[in-house]
């Protein structure tokens, strides 16, 4: 009976080992990495910048979780050719009427061996209260790259687009 019990208790830490090392604390290196990558992130989209595009991963997640007039949610998944091409469109009347985000309340956490996440509180232009946000970033041979992107809206018109 011993013998099963420690042979169960070495297949149990055999089997979650992997999964506790992805898991490891962000280091203070990480955190500054993490951090001055999104820093360029938000000031690149500020500021109109081309290399926007650049932080995002060719094949990235981009989730809009809209927030409907009676408050339940629906999330709707956009392509991310789609993205860029409306980032494209938009760019130009951003700039004109100075749209900018602010980001509060940022966390910074490993989930993976190169895998972060960001989660912060988004206050987009002339809004008074903030959107949850959530970046998911991996570590390439490039640098860092967005792997994944859900914001919550109010922008109802994401409902009705394909």
């Amino acid at each position: 009976m011993i013998k099963k019990i420690i042979s169960g208790l070495c297949f149990f830490i055999i089997a979650i080992s992997p999964s506790l090392a992805d898991s490891a604390p962000i280091t203070d290196k990480e955190i500054k990495e993490i951090e001055q990558f999104f820093n360029s992130y938000i000031n690149s989209a500020n500021t109109y910048k081309n290399n926007f595009i650049d932080h995002y991963s060719k094949d990235a997640v981009i989730e809009r979780v809209v927030i409907k007039p009676d408050g339940t949610k629906q999330t709707v998944s956009i392509p991310m050719k789609r993205y860029i091409k409306e980032l494209k469109l938009g760019r130009k009347t951003a700039k004109l009427i100075r749209y900018k985000n602010f980001y509060t309340n940022k966390k910074y956490e490993k989930i993976g061996a190169n895998e972060y996440k960001i989660t912060s509180m988004r206050i987009p232009f002339k809004d008074k209260k903030g959107l949850n946000a959530e970046f998911k970033v991996i570590k390439t041979p490039n640098g860092y790259k967005i792997s994944e992107e859900k914001m919550e809206t109010n922008v109802q018109r994401f409902l009705s687009e394909k």
